[in-house]
């Protein structure tokens, strides 16, 4: 049988037990509290962690309103000024005037006459046979001889220019009548005393033009004058034999494209054709009506040299 231990001894051992259960409890308890501070910890962190997420996330948000709202907006367009340029008023001179072309004390047209007048004048002229050359408005040698038929073939003296009462007629178209319709449509009339020379075809004026004919004076001329004669054009009727186109070199002088109705005696073209007879005996026309003068007239076609 066990015996009890003396009571003496009893103490100490109640004592040292008693701590052994205190150290046991108390590694328990500490056990506990660390667990516990881990969870709260854990807690803690779990918490910070969404705490922390939430910020960011809000941070987030925020940014992407930031975003939303900082949406760089297009500089404004400044609207250019227009561009567009009044163009300065334009100020008209006026229409330089030409004293020529101008009624004077008389109102007369004649040569060096430039202007809207004048070239009316020529067109009229060309529509009637008068060839004027061309209706640029200025009055020249060729217009003016075209006058000179004009006038020879209404009575007047030749000088080229037209009173305005003659001008009213040409523009009015004042024609002329047929001296010989005996010799049908096509002829050609040739009148000394008006030295003015008339292409009839088809019964109508084809050409009417100012001519000078022989001067009615003797003459000698060529290598020791051995050549002489009565500066005539003979009166009578004729028709057209032969035509030299061209020059022709002739022992009394240069002929231009004669076209020949009495033996040696032709209508050609000459440098000189004044108001008067001059020619040795043919009938001498201005150069450029020469130039086509053969074409209006044909071999065998009658030609009547007269006296007014």
């Amino acid at each position: 049988m066990n015996n009890p231990l003396p009571a003496a001894r009893r103490v100490p051992v109640l004592a040292a037990a008693i701590a052994v259960l205190l150290r046991v409890a108390g590694v328990a308890g500490a056990l506990t509290l660390r667990d516990g501070d881990t969870s709260e910890q854990a807690t803690r962190t779990e918490g910070g962690s969404s705490s922390s997420t939430a910020s960011t996330a809000t941070t987030a948000s925020s940014t992407s309103t930031t975003e939303s709202t900082t949406t760089t907006t297009a500089p404004t367009t400044t609207t250019a000024p227009s561009t567009t340029t009044t163009a300065p008023t334009t100020t008209t001179a006026p229409p330089v005037i030409n004293e020529a072309d101008q009624p004077g004390p008389e109102g007369n047209l004649g040569s060096g006459a430039k202007g809207q007048r004048v070239r009316t004048l020529q067109e009229a002229l060309d529509a009637q046979g008068y060839d004027p050359g061309p209706a640029d408005g200025e009055l020249g040698l060729k217009t003016v001889q075209a006058i000179y038929a004009w006038q020879a073939l209404h009575g007047m003296g030749k000088d080229g220019v037209l009173a305005p009462a003659s001008f009213d007629r040409v523009i009015a178209g004042e024609g002329v009548a047929m001296k010989y319709p005996n010799l049908g449509p096509n002829h050609t009339e040739v009148d000394l005393t008006r030295q003015v020379l008339v292409v009839w075809r088809d019964g109508k004026v084809a050409l009417a033009t100012h001519i000078s004919t022989g001067s009615q004076k003797p003459y000698c001329e060529g290598e020791n004058n051995s050549n002489c004669g009565d500066a005539i054009t003979p009166t009578g009727a004729y028709r057209y034999t032969r035509r030299i186109p061209g020059w022709r070199e002739a022992p009394l002088g240069r002929l231009y494209n004669p076209v020949y109705f009495n033996g040696g005696i032709a209508v050609h073209g000459a440098g000189s054709v004044p108001t008067y007879p001059a020619s040795h005996g043919c009938v001498r026309i201005p150069m450029h009506i020469a130039e086509y003068f053969p074409s209006l007239v044909a071999n065998g076609d009658a030609i009547q040299v007269f006296r007014s």
